[in-house]
């Protein structure tokens, strides 16, 4: 499998100015989602909602941007809307593709403790690298993805959005 991965050194800053308001979102739509899953999750363009700092979020990964795609040689390219995914305990996400046209899927662990969570499986059997906390994860859009339901009474939290390619 082909996947760039690299660590953001201001995941835990972001959460903690952002974690209440998650906590809010979550208290009156623990399972909100576009999908046909068990998990709470909440877009930069839901307005029901308190949002997060998205525009820092999309600040941040449009300075990866660039980088990320010369690595996967996509020539033109648009950055996704974004969201954010919270499992607690007992929740988890169905097999899915990302729409990105060739492009790539991106994985942001804000929150992740691998001793007590699972990491993106692929239905394919590849394997995803070994991720830490503050970790962004890279890999082709067209590969189908998962999260396990999380078994740990500690949340999990990720970001996650597409650089569409253009060509």
């Amino acid at each position: 499998m082909i996947y760039y991965k690299t660590n953001l050194d201001w995941t835990q800053q972001f959460v903690d100015n952002n974690i209440d308001i998650i906590e809010e979102n979550y208290k009156r739509f623990p399972t909100r989602n576009r999908w046909n899953c068990n998990v709470h999750a909440i877009h930069d363009n839901d307005e029901d909602v308190a949002g997060i700092d998205f525009m820092y979020l999309r600040q941040k990964y449009e300075k990866l941007v660039p980088e990320i795609a010369r690595y996967f040689n996509i020539k033109e390219y648009h950055l996704s809307d974004i969201w954010y995914n919270y499992y607690k305990e007992g929740q988890f996400q169905e097999p899915h593709k990302h729409d990105g046209q060739g492009g790539v899927t991106a994985v942001h662990y804000l929150l992740f403790d691998p001793k007590k969570h699972s990491k993106t499986e692929f239905t394919d059997g590849d394997k995803s690298p070994e991720i830490q906390q503050g970790d962004i994860l890279f890999f082709d859009c067209y590969k189908e993805h998962y999260v396990p339901q999380n078994n740990s009474t500690k949340p999990r939290l990720t970001v996650a959005f597409t650089i569409t390619k253009h060509e």
